[in-house]
């Protein structure tokens, strides 16, 4: 698991680097249509824009996002980083990409 505030305060190119083709455990802000509990596992697949939101000035990525609770469909999304509460290592990620498939 990595440290979520350190991932908060990286440079865009690490954050990128860091998230990027591991899954991640994502709180969501509004009620999830997927899950209860609104925690939610994600695969980002493609990091397109890291930014600062104007109105909230909350840190967030855009880019293609596989969502490992709805039948791993791929989508763009937009996340807040500090709704990332964990992030799987390499290993963890291969398998529980396996473990999708099936």
């Amino acid at each position: 698991m990595k440290n979520t505030t350190s991932l908060y305060n990286s440079p865009n190119s690490v954050l990128a680097k860091k998230l990027k083709n591991r899954v991640v455990t994502y709180f969501c802000e509004s009620p999830s249509s997927v899950k209860a509990d609104g925690k939610r596992q994600l695969v980002i697949k493609q990091i397109d824009y890291i930014g600062f939101s104007k109105d909230h000035k909350r840190r967030y990525i855009q880019g293609m996002v596989q969502d490992l609770d709805d039948g791993g469909l791929i989508k763009p999304r937009t996340l807040h980083v500090a709704g990332i509460s964990k992030v799987r290592g390499r290993l963890a990620t291969a398998f529980a990409l396996a473990k999708s498939v099936f």
